[in-house]
């Protein structure tokens, strides 16, 4: 049992779409295969989003250019009993474009109108990848990815509700698979109770294929992306960045916190709770080994690899009576999480909590609801660093060798995510690639305690 998913870029028009039928083609045994929409396509639809209270005409328009481009892909099949099911399906899905654009158009654009604009993507993808390999000749099913991933009622960025998810797999893919049919559906997409169309955020096909791969009980899951694994850092930042082989449950979790792009933060959580395998691999290379994600840790003799996360702002909250009232800390992280503030790190204090949080934060609107108990201050043009590996838990001068690094300007906040293999620091966003760069090349595998201007 095997769930693949593959990214924008690895179906970006009819060639990718071949690369796909073929890879899952060589795969042996239940095979289920989640798309992401084609390369640009979400951001396309968001952009129509944004465009069509002001100008429907445009973003009209705009819906027809992108359906053009569905049309154009599905031109290279070549079956008829697949073009007879593709074609009507292409035109139905610009049919509910156009209509989630003219709702848009007429009231706004709210999370709900936007969800059913943008789930157009993968629902078209879904059903191009779905008619190419009816083209091939190889049995399958096409799903809706709404059927299958039931959520929570929040849209632009909902929960899954795994127990009525795994009730829908069990229902509606368990038989298809049984049966030898390659089972396709549009990642990124859920519905709500109400069977409202919602989204899982962006990048949120990599999650889904974890939550089916979950539901599933999957061997392994494997994401398909344009790299050949997850890197030691962004080759941007870092050109002599190179593969890892293997990464643990945690650190990989901790990297893509943290801004390594390759995978959604979330796809380890339900892979991990079923100690299910996850592979990051090239679709343009599929040859290349990858990166194996699981719970066995690899002894890396060095740090792992180092991320980094821009546009942070740091807010510090202070209790406003002394001393500090019992349960301090408690009640400010409830109060954020009340306001919906997503916590990427933190320390606390008996009387003081510091957390970096997204850039995004409605400082004011938190610093109203805290104001019977806590003072706020917040400082912006932030990023974090984060460093991971085994060496952070084994090697007692690795810590003493990293903060070594940063002469450049202040270190904001210092903290230890995902366990003890972690090492984070939040700084100015104007040293973060300078940080990141320092950080690779200080933890190459080479015993600390010998290098020059370290302490033994």
């Amino acid at each position: 049992m095997r769930v693949l998913k593959f990214g924008g870029t690895s179906v970006a028009d009819a060639a990718a779409i071949d690369r796909v039928v073929s890879i899952v083609s060589g795969r042996q045994g239940a095979r289920t295969v989640v798309v992401s929409a084609l390369a640009g396509v979400t951001d396309a639809l968001l952009d129509i989003a944004s465009r069509a209270p002001a100008d429907p005409a445009v973003a009209a328009a705009a819906v027809d250019a992108l359906t053009a481009r569905h049309r154009t892909v599905a031109a290279a099949i070549r079956s008829p009993h697949a073009r007879r099911t593709l074609d009507p399906a292409i035109e139905g899905i610009a049919r509910g474009a156009a209509s989630a654009v003219a709702a848009i158009a007429a009231h706004g654009a709210s999370p709900a109108l936007v969800d059913r604009l943008i789930a157009c993507g993968e629902l078209w993808s879904s059903r191009l990848v779905a008619a190419a390999f009816s083209d091939a000749g190889v049995p399958s099913q096409w799903f809706d990815g709404r059927h299958l991933v039931r959520t929570d009622g929040r849209h632009g960025e909902a929960a899954p509700d795994l127990a009525a998810t795994d009730r829908a797999i069990s229902r509606l893919l368990r038989p298809a698979l049984a049966l030898d049919h390659v089972a396709i559906l549009g990642g990124f997409i859920g519905s709500g109770p109400d069977g409202a169309t919602t989204t899982l955020g962006r990048g949120g096909s990599d999650y889904s294929a974890a939550i089916v791969g979950a539901c599933l009980l999957a061997d392994e899951i494997e994401i398909w992306t344009d790299v050949d694994g997850v890197l030691t850092a962004d080759p941007r930042v870092v050109p002599g960045a190179r593969v890892m082989p293997a990464l643990s449950y945690e650190d990989a979790e901790t990297l893509a916190t943290f801004g390594a792009k390759v995978l959604h933060p979330k796809t380890i959580e339900p892979a991990a709770a079923r100690d299910i395998p996850v592979r990051v691999l090239n679709a343009q290379r599929p040859a290349a080994p990858g990166t194996r994600i699981s719970g066995a840790v690899p002894d890396s003799g060095g740090c792992t690899a180092v991320a980094s996360r821009t546009g942070l702002c740091l807010l510090e909250l202070t209790a406003s009576r002394r001393p500090a009232p019992e349960g301090f800390a408690v009640r400010a992280l409830q109060a954020l999480a009340d306001a919906g503030v997503g916590v990427v790190l933190g320390e606390v204090h008996r009387d003081r909590l510091t957390v970096a949080v997204d850039r995004t934060c409605d400082v004011e609107a938190l610093r109203a609801r805290v104001s019977p108990f806590a003072e706020v201050r917040s400082r912006d043009g932030l990023s974090a660093v984060c460093a991971v590996g085994s060496q952070l838990a084994t090697d007692p001068y690795a810590v003493a060798a990293a903060l070594a690094l940063f002469q450049d300007g202040p270190i904001h906040l210092v903290a230890r995510p995902g366990g003890a293999t972690g090492f984070a620091v939040v700084v100015d966003d104007r040293h973060a690639h300078t940080i990141v760069a320092r950080l690779h090349e200080c933890f190459k595998g080479e015993p600390l305690e010998t290098r020059e201007g370290v302490a033994s």
